[in-house]
């Protein structure tokens, strides 16, 4: 017995020290041959988060395993997939589609250790979601370009937040994300980014993506629906409707013809009746809101919604 509980001890305290190691090492990625800035968090500047997250037991250790950079930067090639003068070119597009759309815009290299492509989206939502990134912008909007540049298995993917979600349903991702495919998979970085900003200026200017008219983003950054029923409209549909109803059927007699022709079969004393009445309660609703499931995310730490174009390996 005494054995039993021994094990029982040590394998409890192995399970913690695991469960300790993988949470303070939840992105494995080496910083150090990048030229981007990190900055150290801490409790005295808020973890570096100033957007109305709750940081908690639950996801500190996502926080302090994000980097914390200036937002001002835009392009972070942490993987060094782009020179200098390529930085230059792709930054100078984003900040035009930023100053243009009132959204901000993110573009992210790494070179991370992955084996379920939910870490790559938990990796980007909590980048964008840690760091001040559309903190400027309504319901914090913006879309994040994020190139892991693993060796094993390439991978890229766009992502979606507050009022940029609206801008795309499935086809304009998968048209985005398509069209720069066989720049990223020839290493074409600086060109496949270049289009993929002319495609997200290009949808931006449509406007709201078809099925996304009828909503809008919560404060938490989560899609939501709008219905409105038209009682009006059907009241009076209804009505139209019920007095053509009874206007062809006085027309006829048909009530009164089955009221007499029963009556001449009947023998009155045969039948026992009993009284029965039906209650209806009246209502109307005039408006109602639906949490959108289909085509979002919910990958990250911080509770904040996105969406996401599905991703393409390569």
């Amino acid at each position: 017995m005494r054995k039993f509980i021994v094990f029982v001890f040590c394998l409890f305290f192995s399970i913690n020290v695991l469960a300790y190691d993988i949470t303070n090492d939840i992105y494995d990625i080496n910083y150090s041959n990048s030229n981007v800035k990190i900055y150290e968090r801490n409790d005295s500047n808020k973890w570096g988060v100033n957007k109305h997250w709750n940081i908690n037991s639950n996801n500190l250790n996502n926080v302090l395993s994000t980097p914390f950079v200036d937002s001002s930067k835009k392009v972070y090639d942490f993987a060094n997939i782009l020179s200098d003068e390529e930085e230059e070119e792709v930054y100078s597009k984003i900040s035009d589609f930023i100053e243009k759309s009132n959204m901000d815009m993110v573009i992210v290299s790494i070179d991370m250790p992955y084996y379920d492509d939910s870490k790559n989206e938990d990796f980007a939502a909590d980048f964008y979601d840690y760091n001040d990134f559309g903190i400027n912008f309504s319901n914090y909007s913006g879309i994040l370009l994020l190139r892991n540049n693993y060796s094993r298995d390439k991978y890229y993917d766009m992502y979606t937040f507050g009022d940029a979600q609206l801008y795309f349903d499935q086809n304009r991702y998968d048209d985005i994300l398509d069209g720069i495919y066989n720049y990223f998979t020839s290493s074409n970085y600086v060109d496949g980014m270049s289009k993929f900003i002319s495609r997200c200026s290009s949808y931006y200017d449509n406007g709201y993506a078809y099925r996304y008219r009828n909503a809008y983003v919560d404060s938490d950054g989560y899609i939501q629906y709008n219905y409105h029923v038209p009682v009006f409209m059907c009241l009076l549909g209804s009505g139209i409707i019920t007095l053509i109803t009874m206007c062809v059927l006085v027309r006829k007699n048909k009530m009164v013809r089955k009221a007499t022709s029963a009556g001449e079969y009947l023998v009155k004393n045969s039948i026992n009746y009993r009284e029965h009445s039906d209650q209806f309660i009246n209502s109307h609703t005039t408006h109602y809101t639906v949490s959108s499931s289909s085509g979002g995310s919910h990958g990250g730490s911080s509770g904040g919604g996105h969406s996401s174009g599905g991703g393409r390996h390569g």
